[in-house]
Parts: C-alpha cells; sequence; structure tokens
C-alpha cells in the first residue's frame, strides 16, 4: 500500500485504466482540482468512486476562498482570507463553513487550508491575498476561527505552508524562496494550531533560521524533525512538480527525499505518469534502508484513517446558504 502517496486523477470520472493503477498503487490520499469538476452530480460520482478505491484514500481539496477555490464553478466565488479577515473574526469563521459545508457535501474529508503563512510586507503569498493578517497574532487567531467553522462539518484541516512562506519573495511553483529570521516565530503559529486532528504541508523553502541552510524544509529532518515533536497528523510535503525542487532531482527522488526526511506523505498532484514511479521508487528504496521501511510503516498508521471519519449529511440549499454567508459577511471581490 502506498499510503504515503497523495496524488491528482485525470479527469472528470475514472476509466478502467486508471481505476486499475489506483487500485494497484493503493494511494493514502487524492486531490480534487478543478479540472475534475463539470457538474454537482458528476463530482459527486467522481468522489464516491474514488472513496470505494481499496485503499480507502481520504480525499482532499484545495478551497482557501479568493482565487484557490477548486468548486467555484458550482459554489461560485468565495471572498478570500486576506478579504475575511478584514471584514472580522465572524467572517473568517463563515469562509470556514462555506469550505466545509461543500466539502462534506461532496464527500471530502479533508481541505487543504487555512493558510497560517503571515503575510510579511514584501513577501509573494501577501500579493495573493492569501495571508489572514500581517502579525503572529492576527494570523492565529483567524486561522483558529477559519478551523472551527471548516470543523463544524467534520471536514479536517490541513495547516500550510511550514514553517511559513511569509517571509519568501518568489513563488515556489517556480522558484525557492528564502525565509528570513521571521519563520522562526512563524513556525510557532503551526505549532500553536496543530493537533493530531490536523494535517500540515511543508513548504519547499529554505529556513537557515530553523538550522537547515542547504535543502527546502520539505526535505530536511532537521525541520521536518522539529514539527514532528507537537503530535500533528499527516506531515505532508508539498507538490513535487513544483520548480522550488528543480535542482533537487526527478520527482521519485524527491518523493524519496521528504519521506527520509520524516515526512508521512507527498503530494503528486499533476504528472500522472509520475505517481507509478513514485511508487515504485519508494518500494525499492525501503527494501534496501530499513530505517525508511520502518518510517513508512509509522507514516501509514498515522495516516490511517485521516480525513474518513463521519461527516454529517448537507444538503445543497446548505451548501448554497453557508457560501451565501460567506460571501455577505467577507465582502470584497466575492
Amino acid at each position: 500500500m502506498s499510503a504515503f502517496l497523495v496524488c491528482g486523477v485525470s479527469g472528470q470520472d475514472l476509466d478502467a485504466t486508471e481505476r486499475a493503477l489506483l487500485e494497484e498503487l493503493r494511494p493514502g490520499g487524492i486531490v480534487i482540482f478543478a479540472r475534475n469538476v463539470a457538474d454537482r452530480r458528476q463530482l459527486a460520482d467522481l468522489t464516491a468512486q474514488l472513496a470505494a478505491l481499496p485503499s480507502r484514500p481520504y480525499l482532499a481539496i484545495d478551497l482557501e476562498g479568493g482565487r484557490v477555490n477548486r468548486l467555484e464553478t458550482l459554489i461560485g466565488p468565495l471572498p478570500s482570507a486576506a478579504e475575511s479577515a478584514a471584514a472580522g473574526l465572524a467572517a473568517v469563521r463563515a469562509l470556514g463553513e462555506a469550505a466545509g459545508g461543500a466539502c462534506a457535501h461532496f464527500g471530502i474529508g479533508v481541505d487543504f487550508a487555512p493558510v497560517v503563512d503571515v503575510g510579511r510586507p514584501d513577501g509573494w503569498l501577501r500579493s495573493e491575498a492569501r495571508c489572514f493578517g500581517a502579525t503572529e497574532v492576527e494570523v492565529q487567531s483567524a486561522a483558529a476561527a477559519y478551523l472551527e467553522g471548516l470543523e463544524r462539518f467534520g471536514v479536517r484541516g490541513c495547516l500550510k505552508h511550514y514553517p511559513g512562506l511569509g517571509s519568501g519573495r518568489v513563488d515556489s511553483h517556480k522558484d525557492l524562496p528564502l525565509l528570513d529570521d521571521s519563520a522562526a516565530a512563524e513556525s510557532e503559529l503551526f505549532h500553536a494550531l496543530l493537533t493530531p486532528g490536523r494535517a500540515v504541508v511543508v513548504a519547499h523553502a529554505l529556513a537557515p533560521a530553523l538550522g537547515e541552510a542547504a535543502c527546502p524544509a520539505s526535505l530536511s529532518r532537521t525541520v521536518v524533525g522539529r514539527l514532528q515533536r507537537f503530535d500533528p497528523g499527516p506531515v505532508i510535503a508539498d507538490d513535487l512538480e513544483m520548480g522550488a525542487l528543480a535542482e533537487f532531482g526527478s520527482i521519485p527522488e524527491r518523493a524519496a527525499a521528504a519521506l527520509g526526511a520524516g515526512c508521512d506523505q507527498v503530494l503528486v498532484c499533476n504528472a500522472m505518469d509520475a505517481r507509478e514511479e513514485v511508487a515504485a521508487r519508494i518500494a525499492s528504496t525501503a527494501r534496501r534502508d530499513p530505517a525508511l521501511a520502518v518510517a513508512l510503516r509509522t507514516s501509514e498508521a498515522r495516516v490511517s484513517g485521516f480525513g474518513c471519519g463521519e461527516r454529517p449529511d448537507v444538503s445543497w440549499d446548505r451548501v448554497r446558504e453557508v457560501a451565501d454567508l460567506a460571501r455577505t459577511l467577507g465582502g470584497g471581490s466575492a
């Protein structure tokens, strides 16, 4: 079983070839993207098929609000984190409820949100309106409110991007950010919000303030080991296809490095051909490396059942109601 693998799927339904591959790979999680969404009935059918795969993977989605809203064609636009936070904690809580209601309706158990990065003045994420605030205090209170709304619907949150991309001046999808000394304080936000019921995504960024200047946080035993002391849910390396990792080997090599550093899971979102390559590389490496084999078994236990618990039956009218409330309270461009 490849519980360490969280992957995307190609389209809006599962053909026989992709179903057979997923049944063989037995991934621990599957991520839904906009490419997988046509209409309500289609998405409900797809998620039901994915949840019924033999490995019983959790289903996840990036649903932050603002520009990161994979369900926009179904639920409409939502305020960004910055817009909701500017309107107050009730608006942030409503944004979390909008995400939670939509996820629960479609059988999606994990939202890859909230963003816990602090919006630093020159930071790239702040320019995207994806941060809740410009100080640690603002971000912690807002992220907690978002999680409260999300978890009302039985949906698990996933804090990102540890140890905090706030000071990074480049987009890690394209380049490797260098974090300044504020990363040490920013990482404490994650520690304060983590529980075994919440996952965390580790960034592809250099964090010398945390004792690692040679490789990205996601591939660093020092950084990931620091995080693991706080007993989180699954620790997930950000998408291995991102440009920040361009100098760190092939996608399978990056996966082996992230899992060797202590991450429980790795994301392979768009490179469909790499799913099988990653699984094969990790299996062969584990046969030669007893320490990795033990780590994978420990990770599998941590991942088991995550995001697959009971969720309320949420009607479409309820989904529309909470989304409308988020728009009303959050204002902004929504």
